[in-house]
């Protein structure tokens, strides 16, 4: 059997469940009625000398063979699905026509609605089912009286109505709670999936500021710096840090101090906002960005406007030795493409140049020599 399922599933694609249990059935169902079509051609002609029947057969089973071969070249489900129920339609009311329900013909009308609905869906196989049963309802209602040697009676067209009505009903049910429980294990699987995406951005930003954490900035700054070179432009790595942040804190609280490290990390992230640019929480009071450029300069005259748009929010600092509002310092370490250097070396060096705008006053921008 898993041989046989591994031939089924092959060539199809596997990455939608309800295509792919489709695909199956669609493609199953070919084989099997190219196969019984095939049997039933030798057996009408041969023991039960039914030409009629067996020409019937022979031109069923080259349609559904060529649908197979579509199918197996274009993997289109839907057509194939709606062209193999059609042609399954056609054949089935032939054939009950051609064999006046003899032999138990009518007992292979009860396989249309369980392909039809499995293979396209609850909706538009409900309407093929129906339009079939209410064609083969009406030629089995002519026939009472004439088919099976006249022993066709009105008491048999109501049983062969009501339990095909009854499998129909069964079948449909049983694929609207597939349908429902499909829609529901789509809808748990989305929701798991935005629970994993939450999690891992929790993983990579810090939840104050909502700002890249140092993590990310381990896992990028190695990727930054090959893009750089790569399209041949500078990179600029600064860290910012605010000016006497530990007096803030003891002065105002910490409340407070949360509330300004948001209204920081905002100014820099409006600043710092291009596809290419990065800004990160490092830890504490000290922030950092990536920006990559043709002309290094300006870029620095850029960040160098942070050190202006933090005093600009006006946040009192009582006890800061440098204004009377929140200030930052600023180390900047810019390389191009043509310079020698390393992660360490730019964080090194952006480092120092912060430890010397701190040493000068605060409240400044230092860019590495």
């Amino acid at each position: 059997m898993n041989k046989i399922f591994q031939f089924l599933k092959s060539d199809i694609p596997t990455n939608d469940e309800s295509s792919f249990r489709r695909a199956i059935i669609v493609k199953s169902a070919l084989l099997v009625i190219s196969l019984f079509l095939l049997f039933f051609i030798f057996f009408n002609f041969f023991i039960t000398h039914r030409e009629d029947i067996a020409s019937l057969n022979l031109l069923s089973f080259s349609i559904f063979m060529l649908l197979y071969i579509y199918f197996n070249k274009t993997q289109n489900i839907k057509i194939v699905a709606r062209l193999t129920t059609i042609f399954l339609i056609i054949f089935l009311l032939l054939f009950i026509y051609y064999a006046h329900s003899d032999h138990f013909s009518l007992i292979w009308t009860f396989f249309l609605p369980i392909y039809a609905i499995f293979a396209n869906g609850k909706k538009e196989g409900l309407y093929f089912s129906l339009l079939f049963y209410l064609i083969l309802f009406a030629m089995t209602f002519l026939a009472i009286g004439n088919w099976e040697n006249g022993e066709w009676t009105s008491i048999n067209w109501i049983r062969f109505s009501l339990s095909s009505s009854l499998i129909l009903f069964t079948v449909y049910l049983n694929e609207s709670a597939y349908e429902q429980y499909e829609k529901k294990l789509y809808l748990a699987r989305k929701n798991e999936q935005k629970l994993i995406q939450k999690l891992s951005d929790l993983s990579l930003t810090d939840p104050l500021t909502q700002l890249y954490n140092r993590r990310y900035y381990d896992n990028i700054i190695d990727k930054m710096i090959a893009n750089a070179k790569r399209e041949n432009k500078c990179i600029h790595f600064f860290i910012l840090d605010i000016d006497f942040f530990k007096n803030y804190n003891d002065y105002y609280g910490h409340e407070k101090g949360d509330q300004a490290l948001i209204s920081i990390a905002r100014i820099v992230k409006e600043n710092i906002q291009r596809e290419s640019d990065f800004v990160f929480r490092l830890g504490g009071e000290e922030f950092a960005g990536i920006m990559i450029s043709h002309d290094k300069e300006s870029t620095q005259e850029w960040i160098k406007q942070l050190c202006f748009k933090v005093e600009d929010l006006k946040l009192e600092h009582k006890k800061s030795h440098c204004s009377e509002y929140t200030t930052v310092s600023i180390g900047i370490s810019s390389k191009c493409v043509d310079e020698v250097f390393s992660a360490k070396d730019l964080y090194l060096e952006a480092d120092k140049a912060l430890y010397e705008a701190k040493l000068q006053g605060r409240n400044q921008t230092k860019v590495a020599s």
